[in-house]
């Protein structure tokens, strides 16, 4: 039998339903029976924990999460932050003085929970993936009158764009690169993702594997989108989704079915349930 120890989950576009609120049962059931088995199961995401609480409870084994892209790891169980990377306070609070002037529609991840300026609230929420995740938005996130003030002297984990325009992408690129060192990456769409440099899910998963004692050929990892690259390529047993990017499925190793197939749970299944 495969010795699968940790088993590493993307979210929108892989764990979840096209309504990226769903976990679909086959997934839950194959998750169950790995946690039995006494794989540690491993939210990868780029959200927030906040933005998570709804599908940690759908799933029920959560044992750790990589939070905001990889800028964060929770120790699901006890509560503890086992790693973080936050952003350079000075580049944030320029970053976002630009963001608010341009006016797109962006949210902040910062210790776990997701800020959004009071007066962009419907902007960015109707920017959500799907009606399920806006209410998600609506019912979780903090909406302070000044984001900047509200986030002094905290660990911001990642700035979510949610949309930029192709024709001022490369506009918005280099203004957000003269702030300082960034990471930057996508996920869906138009959408942009600033981090902390050297922040990727492949890197935080790779400390917490350290702590744990684990090799590359232990760990399971599943994705569809450039913020999954660095993990895929890392992991010994990673699997791009059947909806997944072209340049998801070059680096990762195997191939399941779709997000909507419960592509997770017939990996799980043949891999480590029925190997």
């Amino acid at each position: 039998m495969n010795d699968i120890r940790l088993i590493c989950l993307d979210m929108d576009g892989t764990l979840l339903d096209d309504d990226h609120a769903t976990v679909p049962p086959r997934n839950v059931a194959a998750l169950r029976a790995a946690a039995e088995r006494g794989a540690a199961v491993t939210i990868a995401s780029g959200r927030a924990w906040s933005l998570l609480r709804a599908v940690d409870a759908q799933i029920g084994v959560t044992r750790y999460a990589v939070l905001s892209n990889g800028a964060a790891v929770l120790d699901v169980t006890t509560g503890e932050w086992l790693y973080r990377r936050p952003m350079d306070p000075n580049a944030r609070r320029t970053i976002l003085t630009l963001l608010l002037d341009w006016g797109l529609p962006f949210e902040v991840y910062c210790e776990g929970e997701n800020y959004i300026q009071a007066d962009r609230t419907e902007q960015v929420v109707g920017s959500a993936l799907s009606p399920e995740f806006a209410q998600v938005l609506r019912s979780v996130s903090h909406f302070p009158e000044d984001l900047n003030a509200a986030l002094e002297g905290k660990a911001v984990e990642k700035i979510h764009i949610f949309h930029v325009p192709p024709e001022r992408r490369q506009e918005l690129l280099d203004a957000v690169e003269a702030c300082g060192p960034l990471a930057v990456t996508t996920s869906f769409g138009e959408n942009m993702e600033l981090t902390a440099p050297g922040v990727n899910k492949g890197s935080a998963v790779q400390a917490l594997c350290v702590r744990l004692g684990l090799e590359p050929n232990q760990v399971m990892a599943f994705g569809d989108a450039g913020n999954d690259l660095e993990l895929l390529g890392w992991a010994g047993w990673s699997f791009a989704m059947g909806n997944a990017s072209d340049e998801a499925k070059a680096t990762a190793r195997y191939l399941t079915g779709t997000n909507r197939e419960g592509g997770v749970g017939m990996a799980v299944e043949q891999y480590l349930l029925n190997a």
